[in-house]
């Protein structure tokens, strides 16, 4: 007799390979309107390698469940299909994905995002391969935002501190720039990952504080060539919602602290990692309304000499006493955001005679 938990596999193990150098997990819940794309971009993948597709489907209630069983059929050479009785959550699905790769490496693409580069796999191996103290290694990457995609999102942004090399744990902790559906881990770092205390179910993510680990763990690579789509939905765990977003800030600078009480950093640098997380809670916390977390973190800022605008801090401080609505916060600071977007992506390629091709309407 199962319980409703239990794990049910979907599979042809006489038709799978017999050793994958490569595994491949793919979370699903609700996602029947992507989750074939994201299927398609892993199959269609070129290597000279075998790899297989784990497909955690998590009792979803629309036809997620029927559409992977198909690709299943399909393909009953790469796709072994988890399951059970009941829907278990992500943490539970995302453990026994992990638990059952065979591969030497991992990859990971979510159910609503999709690799749209054929080679992902190939230049990701080849690289990790020639330097065997890499332990993740990531890529830069297209974001689908609505009816606009932004290419080579790394490229255009050119943030500050991309995770690589030696210092990839310090660039981590300053800046989140690993996405998921561009990483390949070793195996072995996602198993003493899952044995670890790094890996809490009370944390609102699963990727931030892995990518945190393997940075302890060996190095990072990085490769300046878009590999995927990271698709924006409505429901994720970054796009849930004023509160929620609240949240995950707060966690964020959580496991931020969780890490540096275990692998310390110079004095300054603590400071410089704290300084992202409350100026990620006091915007947060505005829109959220939630006036004493925002004091809070504008008061840190300012005792510890970054200098935050004054004038914003009084009107913010008003806009709070009046409990302005959370989605005319968010609404005027869209509209402003929008504005800036409008200015680099169309007037000002205009103004210097130049394309703008990071930038595609579909």
């Amino acid at each position: 007799m199962t319980t409703a938990e239990e794990t049910i596999e979907i599979s042809d193990p006489a038709a799978l390979v017999d050793q994958p150098l490569v595994s491949v997990y793919m979370l699903a819940y609700r996602h029947e309107r992507f989750i074939a794309r994201a299927i398609e971009g892993v199959v269609a993948q070129q290597c000279d390698f075998p790899f297989e597709l784990i497909i955690g489907e998590d009792c979803s209630p629309d036809r997620t469940g029927e559409i992977v069983r198909e690709y299943q059929r399909r393909y009953p050479h790469l796709i072994r299909i988890l399951t059970s009785a009941a829907n278990v959550g992500a943490h539970a699905n995302g453990k026994r994905c992990r638990l059952a790769c065979r591969g030497e490496y991992v990859a990971i693409c979510e159910g609503d995002d999709f690799w749209h580069h054929p080679r992902k796999l190939a230049l990701q191996v080849a690289t990790m391969q020639r330097d065997s103290a890499i332990s993740l290694c990531h890529t830069d990457i297209d974001h689908q935002l609505g009816r606009f995609t932004l290419h080579s999102v790394n490229a255009l942004r050119k943030p500050k501190h991309i995770a690589q090399g030696p210092d990839a744990y310090t660039s981590l902790l300053l800046e989140w720039t690993p996405t998921t559906a561009t990483t390949l881990y070793k195996r072995g770092v996602l198993e003493a990952f899952e044995r670890s205390q790094f890996n809490r179910a009370d944390w609102p993510f699963g990727d931030y504080n892995k990518a945190l680990f393997a940075s302890v763990h060996g190095t990072i690579a990085y490769l300046p060539v878009s590999t995927a789509t990271w698709t924006q939905n409505h429901g994720s765990a970054t796009n849930s919602g004023f509160q929620a977003r609240l949240r995950m800030g707060r966690a964020l600078a959580d496991c931020r602290e969780f890490f540096m009480e275990r692998h310390p950093l110079p004095p300054d640098m603590v400071v410089r990692v704290r300084e992202v997380g409350h100026r990620r809670i006091m915007s947060d916390a505005f829109v959220a309304g939630d006036e004493k977390l925002y004091r809070h973190s504008w008061e840190w800022l300012d005792r510890h000499g970054f200098k935050p605008s004054k004038v914003a801090h009084c009107v913010r401080l008003t806009v709070l006493k009046l409990h302005v609505p959370s989605n005319l916060i968010q609404m005027c600071k869209k509209t402003w955001r929008l504005r800036r977007l409008r200015l680099v992506f169309h007037v000002a390629p205009q103004l210097l005679g130049i394309g703008s091709g990071h930038v595609r309407r579909r």
